[in-house]
């Protein structure tokens, strides 16, 4: 059975010029080192543990992703440049092709989108023991539908990594941990502020006039962590209290 990694990192040996030109929504990496917490990335969103609050939004991810490299050894510099970029070139034209693939590259833990038109802008990446072999590094993606399992989204990303077109001696291989991604974690902000309130007002109905229900940490951005093969819970880290009133 394939498993996801709950803190893998994706090391990334590809940068794109303009990169940082990110949409306005972000989609983020879902990994241990953005289980929500006290202290925030300079992206704003939480990254020191925590325990999870009882009150939490369970949901599926967005989309499962896991990084693939594309290596290429030819002995001469500049042919060897010209073969794993027309390699890249054909994965991005295959993935505009397609619906159920995407292809982006990692920025300070938020998806960017990669395309055929960035490829002319990579400084590639030079294999750690053989300084003759360029990589470059991608994320592939595919969105989690309904009635997906691990398995049946995998063989998606497999399937067209195992079927891309490449040149001369440029190899594409899956490289690390299945992964999931969520879109736009901000949008469940309400939801989960919601779903506080009315576990709130129940456990002071619970306890009845004489106590008072405080909720603090609201001011908190939402977390998110893993929490099944495809799925994961959404929370606001925050506490509540219960004190008799005065």
């Amino acid at each position: 059975m394939k498993l996801i990694a709950l803190a893998a990192t994706l090391g990334l040996a590809l940068i794109a010029t303009g990169a940082a030109a990110q949409d306005p929504v972000e989609e983020i990496v879902v990994t241990g080192s953005r289980i929500g917490g006290p202290s925030y990335a300079p992206s704003g969103y939480p990254i020191a543990p925590v325990a999870v609050p009882v009150v939490r939004l369970e949901r599926r991810a967005d989309n499962l992703i896991v990084s693939v490299q594309v290596i290429n050894d030819t002995r001469d510099a500049a042919a060897r440049r010209s073969e794993i970029t027309r390699s890249l070139t054909s994965m991005a034209r295959a993935a505009a092709g397609r619906s159920d693939i995407d292809l982006s590259i990692l920025k300070d833990g938020a998806l960017v989108p990669f395309t055929e038109s960035m490829v002319s802008t990579l400084t590639l990446g030079v294999d750690e023991e053989r300084d003759d072999t360029s990589v470059a590094t991608l994320i592939v993606k595919t969105p989690i539908r309904e009635g997906d399992t691990l398995d049946t989204a995998s063989d998606r990303i497999e399937t067209f990594v195992e079927g891309a077109d490449m040149t001369g001696r440029s190899l594409a291989e899956i490289s690390g941990s299945w992964q999931l991604s969520i879109v736009d974690p901000p949008q469940y902000r309400d939801p989960v502020v919601r779903l506080i309130a009315e576990d709130a007002r129940a456990t002071s109905a619970a306890f009845g006039d004489g106590y008072a229900v405080n909720v603090e940490g609201l001011e908190n951005r939402v977390a998110w962590q893993q929490s099944g093969p495809l799925s994961l819970i959404l929370y606001i880290p925050y506490q509540m209290t219960v004190t008799p009133r005065p």
